[in-house]
C-alpha cells in the first residue's frame, strides 16, 4: 500500500511517533493519507517542505479502524475532541479511559482526515450548532480519503513503512493547491449553512452535549 506524507520541514533521522504536536486528530503519531492532496495542501506555504510517498504493510499489527456506521463517525468525533482538548474529558471518565486506550493500545488509527476545511464542521458539532446527523452529512462531501497514523515506535520501523520517494512541490503547484485550498474553505461554509438549515427542526436529532453525556457509560 501506497501511503503519503508531507513535512514542513523534512524528516529528520529515522520516522517516529513522538516527532509531532500531541493536540493532533489521533494525539501524538505519524500522520499519513491515502491521498496526496491532504498532505500536499498541509505543506505548500512552508519554503522547506518536503512530500513523501512510502511503502506500508501493517500486517500483523494492532489496528483500530473508524468505519463509515453511525456509531464508528460518531466516536471518531467525540476522540478527535479528546485529543485536540475541546474539553475537560476529566468529567467523563468512562469516555477518557477508551480513548487514552485508544492511543496506548494500538499501533495504527485509521480514519478520515479531519483538515481545516473539515473542522468547521467539528468545532460547529462541538459548539452544538450542528446535529449528528448533520455533521454525519457533512462528511460525505468531503473526499479528502483517510490518515493512517502510526502510534508506536514498533510500527514505524522498516518491517512497516519505507519512504520510496521523496520530493518538494513547484512554484505552480505550490500557488494552485494554496488557491484550491481557500475555494474549498469557502464551499464547505456555504454547504454547513445549508445543512445546519435543513436539521433545524428535524427528529431524532442529538447534538454534542447529549451525546456526550449519554456515550459516558462503562
Amino acid at each position: 500500500m501506497i501511503l503519503y506524507h508531507g513535512s514542513k520541514n523534512g524528516i529528520q533521522g529515522a520516522i517516529k511517533p513522538d516527532a509531532g504536536r500531541t493536540a493532533c486528530d489521533f494525539g501524538n503519531g505519524f500522520y499519513m493519507g491515502d491521498k496526496p492532496e491532504q498532505p500536499k495542501g498541509l505543506i505548500a506555504p512552508y519554503p522547506n517542505h518536503m512530500f513523501y510517498e512510502l511503502e506500508c504493510d501493517f500486517e500483523g499489527l494492532r489496528q483500530k479502524e473508524f468505519t463509515s456506521n453511525y456509531e464508528s463517525q460518531i466516536d471518531w468525533a467525540l476522540y478527535i475532541a479528546y485529543n485536540r482538548q475541546i474539553i475537560d474529558f476529566a468529567g467523563y471518565p468512562d469516555l477518557q479511559k477508551k480513548y487514552q486506550t485508544y492511543n496506548t493500545s494500538y499501533d495504527v488509527i485509521i480514519g478520515l482526515i479531519a483538515d481545516d476545511k473539515m473542522t468547521q464542521a467539528l468545532n460547529r458539532f462541538y459548539d452544538g450548532i450542528l446535529c449528528d446527523r448533520g455533521l454525519i452529512e457533512a462528511l460525505q462531501h468531503v473526499r479528502l480519503g483517510r490518515q493512517y497514523v502510526l502510534k508506536t515506535a514498533k510500527s514505524c520501523t522498516g518491517r512497516y513503512i519505507r519512504i520510496t520517494k521523496s520530493t518538494t512541490l513547484s512554484e505552480k503547484e505550490k500557488k494552485s493547491i494554496i488557491a484550491e485550498n481557500t475555494n474549498r474553505i469557502t464551499r464547505m461554509q456555504g454547504l454547513l449553512n445549508q445543512i445546519q438549515t435543513k436539521y433545524r427542526r428535524a427528529q431524532n436529532i442529538k447534538f454534542f452535549d447529549e451525546i456526550i453525556e449519554e456515550w459516558n457509560q462503562p
